[in-house]
Order: structure tokens, then C-alpha cells, then sequence
């Protein structure tokens, strides 16, 4: 067996979002509690649809991670 760099072109940032959610074992719910905003908002975030910036900054914030990879999805 080689050991291979896997580098998934097709990850958004939702999908970067849900992962991170998920390694911490939180639920969405969790998520929203912690970033003081609702369980469908994190939903549509990690779906990539649409969220206000202001939200989508306190959910990021929770999960100690950057703006700017997010800001494009």
C-alpha cells in the first residue's frame, strides 16, 4: 500500500462546515446552540444555501474556524 494525498476538488464549504461539526460529535442543534442561532441555519449553511453573513460568521466562530473559506458557498 502507498501512502497517496487524496485531494477532494469537489468539497465545499459546507461540506468543510458539516465535517467539522461532526468530528466534534455536536448535532447541528448543538452547533446552533453554541453559535446562538437556529438548527435550520446551520442546515441551509451546510446545503449551501444562502445565510446572512452575520450568521454564518457566528456559526464559523463556534467552530473556531475562518470567514474566508465560507464566504464563497
Amino acid at each position: 500500500m502507498t501512502n497517496e494525498l487524496f485531494i477532494a476538488t469537489n468539497v465545499t464549504p459546507g461540506m468543510l462546515i458539516r465535517l467539522s461539526r461532526v468530528r466534534r460529535g455536536w448535532r447541528q442543534k448543538d452547533l446552533a446552540e453554541k453559535a446562538g442561532v437556529t438548527q435550520a441555519e446551520v442546515s441551509a449553511l451546510e446545503r449551501g444555501l444562502y445565510v446572512i453573513p452575520s450568521v454564518r460568521r457566528r456559526i464559523l466562530l463556534a467552530l473556531d474556524l475562518s470567514d474566508e473559506g465560507a464566504k464563497h458557498g
